[in-house]
């Protein structure tokens, strides 16, 4: 199925070119917006986890990212901090925004960082999506949550990301509604915790 000749040819291409390649999906990036499906998978292709909801992106490091089903969480980072709140735990965990982030999705869309700094970027063959672009970043600090990330963009629309971790999982997130560039309300990346929730602070 994976076309080895074209990974060979790819393989000999300088990472620069591909990384200036997504710089120009994230050029220009402001505000996004959209619905998520996230599935996750073990090391044998089972499915372990389903969930969904939507999530918002404000440039720089905010964002809003919140499962509705089968379980509600919310997360949210201001720019410097990160609340994670467990509704059915009553309990909200407060991060430094680099402690909780990593080298994530989030990380990717709300960072105005190079992404040279932080990732080896190779080119990918398309997949069955018409007209996309696939990109695989492996992150060049050991410590980082993933082994290897994928993002498919069309154009200037992101369509999903695939992220593998040390044990072999991986987890699959496609976008729905996805909107660009649009205003959105200042009270998005801004988190109250409920009277009565358990606080957490972690600094490490």
């Amino acid at each position: 199925m994976k076309r080895y000749w074209l990974f060979l040819f790819l393989w000999g291409l300088p990472c620069w070119l591909y990384a200036h390649e997504l710089d120009d999906f994230l050029q220009g990036l402001q505000t996004l917006q959209a619905q998520f499906e996230q599935i996750l998978y073990n090391e044998k292709g089972n499915v372990l986890e389903k969930s969904q909801g939507k999530m918002y992106v404000q440039r720089p490091n905010q964002f809003h990212w919140e499962y509705q089903k089968p379980y509600t969480q919310l997360i949210v980072a201001d720019g410097k901090k990160v609340w994670i709140y467990d509704e059915d735990l009553e309990q909200v965990t407060i991060r430094t925004l680099d402690k909780a982030v990593g080298k994530t999705p989030a990380f990717l869309l709300s960072s105005n960082r190079d992404i040279k700094e932080d990732f080896f970027v190779n080119r990918l063959p398309t997949s069955g999506q018409a007209h996309s672009t696939r990109f695989e970043l492996v992150p060049k600090d050991a410590q980082a949550q993933f082994d290897s990330m994928r993002i498919s963009v069309r154009g200037k629309i992101l369509l999903g990301f695939e992220l593998v971790d040390h044990l072999g999982q991986t987890t699959y997130i496609t976008f729905t509604q996805v909107k660009r560039n649009k205003k959105l309300k200042p009270e998005l990346f801004i988190f109250m915790p409920p009277a009565g929730v358990d606080t957490i602070f972690e600094n490490n």
